[in-house]
Formats: C-alpha cells, sequence, structure tokens
C-alpha cells in the first residue's frame, strides 16, 4: 500500500530482515499502528495517496515494471511521477483496459477469484463458433490440466470465415481465453478487454495512451469491491455458521 513492492516481495523482505518497525527488525508479520516508524533498509516507508489510472494497452507489451529480458513493458508508455503497479496482467498479444494503481487493497479484492469480479473481452476468432461451443464454454472445459473456468459468450457479427464474439469471464487466470477458444477449434485472432468490474475502456482513449481515473470512476470502483467484498463475507459467515 505504500508503493514498496508487491505484497509478494514485501513479505520476502520481511522475512529477510530488511525491514524495521519503531527501530526494531521484524522477520514476521506485525500489526503496524498509526505513528510507529516503519523503515526498508534505512528508508523511511510512508502511506502514499492512492492514485488510479487507465491504459489502453497496445500489443506488443508485456505487463510488468522490469522484464529482466529487456522487452518493451507498458511502463515504456507512461510518463508519470506516481509508483504505481499494474492490477493484475494483459499478456503480450491482448490489447485494451488495464487498471494501474498503488491502491494494493483495492487491488487484490478486485483480483482475488472469490470475489468473482467481472472482466469483459472482444476477440476475433477463426470459424463460426455454434451454440452447441458457446454451451459447452458456459459449463466449463475439462482439459488435460483441469477444468478451465467458466465463460459466457455472445456473437457480436460475423466476419467472413471469421467471428466477432464477446467474452466474459470471472477470474482471469494466464491467457485462459485464447487456450479456451482455440481448444475448440477458434484460435483467437485479437483480443481485447473492454471492462474490468465497473470500469470502462474509454473510447476516446487512444491505443498507448492513458489518464487518471475520474472521481465517479474512482468512487464506483471501490464500492464495487467494498460490496462483493461484504458480500462473499456474509455468505462465507452463514456457510460456516450452516455447517
Amino acid at each position: 500500500m505504500c508503493g514498496v513492492a508487491s505484497r509478494r516481495k514485501a513479505e520476502e523482505l520481511v522475512l529477510k530482515g530488511h525491514v524495521s518497525v519503531n527501530g526494531l527488525i521484524v522477520k514476521d508479520y506485525v500489526d503496524v499502528k498509526v505513528g510507529d516508524l516503519v523503515y526498508v533498509d534505512g528508508k523511511e516507508v510512508q502511506l502514499q495517496t492512492h492514485v488510479y489510472y487507465m491504459l489502453n494497452k497496445p500489443a506488443g507489451y508485456i505487463t510488468t515494471k522490469y522484464d529482466p529480458q529487456g522487452r518493451t513493458t507498458v511502463f515504456d508508455l507512461l510518463k508519470i511521477e506516481d509508483e504505481i503497479f499494474p492490477v493484475g496482467r494483459l499478456d503480450k498479444d491482448t490489447e485494451g483496459l488495464l487498471i494501474l494503481t498503488n491502491d494494493g487493497e483495492m487491488a487484490q479484492k478486485l483480483l482475488h477469484p472469490r470475489y468473482e469480479s467481472v472482466r469483459i473481452y472482444e476477440a476475433v476468432v477463426r470459424g463460426q463458433i455454434g451454440t452447441d461451443e458457446i454451451d459447452r464454454l458456459k459449463k466449463g472445459l475439462k482439459m488435460s490440466y483441469g477444468y478451465e473456468a467458466k465463460m459466457q459468450i455472445s456473437v457480436i457479427s460475423k466476419i467472413g470465415d471469421m467471428m466477432k464474439i464477446k467474452v466474459e469471464i470471472k477470474e482471469g487466470k494466464k491467457r485462459e481465453i485464447r487456450r479456451a477458444l482455440n481448444f475448440i477449434g477458434h484460435p483467437v485472432i485479437s483480443l481485447r478487454r473492454i471492462s474490468f468490474g465497473p470500469i470502462q475502456l474509454d473510447k476516446n482513449l487512444q491505443s498507448g495512451q492513458f489518464r487518471k481515473l475520474e472521481n465517479c470512476e474512482v468512487k464506483k470502483l471501490l464500492e464495487y469491491v467494498n460490496t462483493r467484498n461484504e458480500t462473499q463475507n456474509g455468505s462465507h459467515r452463514k456457510t460456516v455458521e450452516g455447517g
């Protein structure tokens, strides 16, 4: 939440003794209260004002901040001083909406499979997808490595021997849409995310451009994740009490 590192990297920093709280090195979880002094490698850590951006990601960019192979990343497109990170990933060949922020708590809630945050994509695929295939995708596909997450498919248009479709998923496993559609014989030609939760890709935002989320968009986003969090926690409590 302070923009120092990802959740996993933060855990590594603690376990390796890089973090101190009120002058004492910590190597396990501790509760940090307002007024506590937290340092990482001697540098004070302070809470940041949360910022939220949307990027219309072009194909050819990978979603990471640093790439050891030297490939072009989405951060090559962002000319800003804020320390932010992407909320989830879009693979190199996928375009469209990417949310970036320094709000770790919001990102965790939006990404966690338990809360089933809806992602919507537009895809162009080879061949014509039939109703039987749409039903298979809706129920979930059984593959050699296990079940693929279920997805809703609706046809937008037919383009010669290709088809443009809308795809709705609730998890976002690695290359999930491409693998599933390829599995049923309809390889993806292009894929673009047009919404994530309540945030929709700005139609006026050209490929490669970015902007801050409007206040109303931020409000919708925070209300969305908090409402889903409360709903899921309520369902969990009922299950435990009923069990």
